[in-house]
């Protein structure tokens, strides 16, 4: 027996099928109270109502029904149509009213204390469903339907316990049912009557012996309960009479995990994914789950490479096991081979956009812009609409100096962007902006960094560059620092925004602190970050500082030097060096 749930079935009933509304009139009083004109009258109505519901001219069916109550308003099928009409337009208080009036009319009719029951449960009136829940349970005493709409208003209110016995009447009526005792169970751990929900899986553990899935939750319960000896003793148990149990082998990783034994809560893992018994979408939900721990695992390497191979041949239309494969080979960084199942999963499934930004990630990682540029253009080709594409596209073309495709790339996709995505829409604008710059429309550079901040006033990287640009030109230095400062505030150790800062700093003279700044964004350089730029800015820090410290000189030259070697290798450093600095003067 499927349990049937009752809370939400007005989208079932709030416009019933002519058979329904016959039915409906059946029960009509057998007595009419009305003359014979009138009731032919009100029959014609009553009819015309029912055909204008049915060709979804709800408002007229709404004021033929009124008219009909206006002729007998104690025909309980026109105030159930006129209180359903009512629910269709949102006006929940009047659909209860004229429901309310159809129950007190025919206390027995089935259909009509349903739609009352889902009205007050869509209002959450959960007391008064409850009570007229009960009614109908003395007029149908043995209808399973009336005890699984009372579990579901019980818990709404969570009267546990007598949602626990509207279970027990549908057990009676049915017999024991999985669903009803995990319910059961569920509501007894709520209750915190443990026992008593244990009992409940140990019922359906001695009705089907055979069902091994049972026992594997009663040793479930165990482990929750914090007795790992009991629950792995059942494990073993199962094991012995069924060995191919991929169920009972999750279990067992819970468990040795719960023991601190991880190796072997690995390998119970593995035994479940090679399982045949274990359903797909089971062991792509384990393998999301535990792929991580596997690929950091350098110990079972091979092994595990071995399961993913043989998951990829068994499943080679499954997209998860792609995908996860791809995450164990980035996690051992294979790349190349991590791009080729990405690949396999666009084949697979070229709609779906989250492949497609992984592998953008992948190639924008690699630097690989001429695959970037390749990738994009098919993305766009398949998912035409998401801006996404034509960002990472215009950061391709920018890279391959491809400066006006880039250009026109992030404005084909700026109106792609809802209104929603103003983190996104500051990003196009910044790269806008840095294009213009890189072109030498200056002026276009600044408006499109006013967009950006516009957009995401929060956005550093941008206040950084727009400042770096500033200074640079030498142009409003004072607004330039003001952003600048900003930038260090929010991530005082971020190298690229010390150095920005503390070039601001010489660009206004202001030597002494220009030094203190140029030497914390000097200590905060990590290993991948190249060097020379803030070198050669520390040089001549130094050099005009020099004024101050003639102990600078020696090191200023130094500094120009290191920048030089680090890949640095401009004419003017070049100039620097070989003139060992320039006229202060």
């Amino acid at each position: 027996m499927q349990i049937k749930y009752y809370l939400f079935f007005l989208i079932i009933l709030i416009f019933s099928s002519c058979k329904t509304s016959k039915a409906l009139v059946v029960e009509k009083q057998t007595e009419s109270r009305l003359s014979d004109t009138d009731q032919r009258q009100f029959d014609y109505y009553f009819y015309e109502g029912l055909r204008l519901k049915d060709n979804q001219k709800f408002d007229q069916a709404l004021e033929t029904f009124r008219f009909c109550i206006a002729l007998d308003s104690l025909d309980a099928g026109a105030q159930s149509e006129t209180g359903m009409l009512y629910a269709s337009i949102g006006l929940n208080n009047d659909a209860i009213k004229y429901l309310e009036t159809a129950v007190r009319l025919q206390p027995a009719n089935w259909w009509y204390n349903l739609q009352l029951i889902s009205m007050l449960s869509n209002s959450k009136n959960w007391t008064r469903a409850i009570e007229i829940a009960n009614q109908i349970k003395h007029y149908y005493p043995n209808k399973e339907d009336v005890y699984s709409i009372l579990t579901s208003l019980y818990k709404e209110t969570k009267e546990y316990e007598k949602a626990i016995a509207a279970y027990d009447k549908l057990e009676s009526l049915n017999g024991i049912d999985q669903s009803i005792s995990f319910e059961k169970f569920r509501l007894y751990v709520l209750l915190k009557k443990q026992k008593k929900g244990v009992a409940e899986i140990d019922k359906l553990v001695n009705k089907y012996p055979s069902e091994t899935r049972y026992q594997v939750l009663r040793g479930d319960i165990f482990l929750q309960q914090k007795m790992p000896e009991k629950a792995f003793e059942i494990y073993q148990q199962v094991l012995k009479t069924d060995p191919q149990n991929a169920y009972v082998y999750m279990s067992l990783s819970e468990y040795y995990n719960s023991v601190n034994q991880p190796e072997k809560a690995m390998e119970s893992i593995v035994s479940a994914l090679k399982n045949e018994q274990l359903d797909v979408e089971t062991k792509m939900e384990v393998l999301g789950q535990y792929v991580e721990k596997m690929a950091q695992d350098s110990t079972k390497l091979d092994e595990t490479e071995t399961l993913f191979k043989l998951l990829v041949d068994r499943y080679p239309l499954e997209e998860q096991v792609h995908g996860y494969y791809a995450i164990f080979l980035q996690f051992r960084n294979r790349n190349t081979e991590a791009i080729s199942e990405l690949e396999t999963m666009i084949n697979i499934n070229p709609k779906n956009a989250q492949t497609w930004m992984r592998l953008s990630q992948l190639y924008l990682a690699e630097r690989n812009f001429i695959e970037l540029k390749t990738l994009t253009n098919r993305a766009i080709d398949n998912l035409p609409k998401i801006p996404t594409w034509y960002f990472y596209r215009g950061i391709a073309l920018f890279q391959l100096a491809d400066y006006e495709g880039a250009l026109t790339t992030y404005k084909t996709g700026l109106p792609l962007i809802e209104g929603n995505q103003a983190i996104l829409k500051s990003d196009f604008y910044a790269q806008i902006a840095d294009i213009y710059f890189k072109i030498e429309k200056k002026d276009s550079a600044f408006t499109y960094y006013e967009y950006s901040l516009e957009a995401n006033p929060k956005n550093l990287m941008v206040m950084n560059n727009y400042a770096y640009y500033l200074s640079l030109e030498k142009a409003e230095l004072k607004k330039a620092e003001k952003m600048s400062a900003k930038t260090v505030e929010l991530d005082p150790k971020n190298s690229t925004y010390l150095d920005t800062y503390a070039w601001i700093l010489y660009q206004q003279a202001n030597y002494s602190l220009a030094k203190f700044y140029i030497e914390r964004a000097i200590d905060n350089l990590s290993k991948d970050e190249d060097p020379g730029i803030i070198l050669e800015h520390y040089g001549d820090i130094l050099w005009m500082n020099s004024k101050n410290d003639n102990k600078d000189d020696a090191k200023a030259l130094e500094m120009w030097q290191k920048s030089y070697d680090a890949g640095n290798k401009t004419d003017a450093l070049m100039k620097k060096i070989e003139n060992k600095g320039w006229n202060r003067l």
